[in-house]
């Protein structure tokens, strides 16, 4: 991957698995049991909108395609950032370490074949700059608020909109999102039959 410059580029735009609570939690920002009034004040956000970002879908691509446009709605964040995210985050959903998530993002949304001794071993200050709003927001109130997701988000799809080469349309939606795991999850099992050595050549 080519990637245009950035002021705030690093090894890898790949998502951090540990700064996206949505991936496993339908209620990522704990809204049950809460007075609607207090959150949309600590969040930010229309009240109108809590009531559906507290019922999100438990299925991962149904949750994330429904999120993504209430982000939008509810904080005024970039759209096209947040749609390059969700892909992302789709893509990665199951990816357990750095080198893998680089992998498959590349493979998937880019046609690239990343090898596997060019990609860093460690998040780094890159990761910490994607995650500050989410570790600001769990600081004061304990939880993720719906401005600290959106940011975070919107600055992940930022950093991927500065990568050359992305293949197919910048669509959103659970179709998509949809093709695009099934997608990740056969590349991913291609490659666990592949044996790599120490200096990344393929045997």
């Amino acid at each position: 991957m080519t990637r245009r410059s950035s002021p705030r580029s690093g090894r890898s735009p790949a998502p951090p698995r540990r700064c996206w609570p949505l991936l496993d939690d339908p209620d990522p920002f704990r809204l049950h049991g809460r007075a609607i009034g207090a959150v949309a004040n600590i969040d930010g956000v229309d009240p109108k909108y809590l009531a559906r970002l507290g019922a999100l879908p438990t299925e991962l691509t149904s949750r994330v395609a429904a999120l993504v446009p209430l982000l939008v709605a509810s904080t005024g964040v970039d759209r096209k950032a947040l749609t390059l995210c969700e892909q992302a985050l789709v893509v990665c959903a199951e990816a357990d370490s750095v080198e893998l998530r680089v992998r498959v993002l590349a493979a998937v949304l880019y046609g690239r074949d990343v090898r596997a001794a060019s990609v860093g071993g460690g998040e780094d200050g890159q990761t910490t700059w994607l995650l500050a709003e989410l570790v600001e927001s769990n600081r004061r109130h304990g939880r993720v608020t719906v401005r600290a997701l959106a940011v975070t988000a919107q600055r992940l799809g930022d950093l991927l909109a500065t990568i050359d080469g992305r293949t197919g349309p910048l669509i959103g939606g659970r179709l998509v999102l949809w093709r695009l795991r099934k997608r990740a999850r056969r590349w991913m099992r291609e490659q666990s039959a592949v044996r790599w050595d120490p200096r990344g050549r393929q045997s």
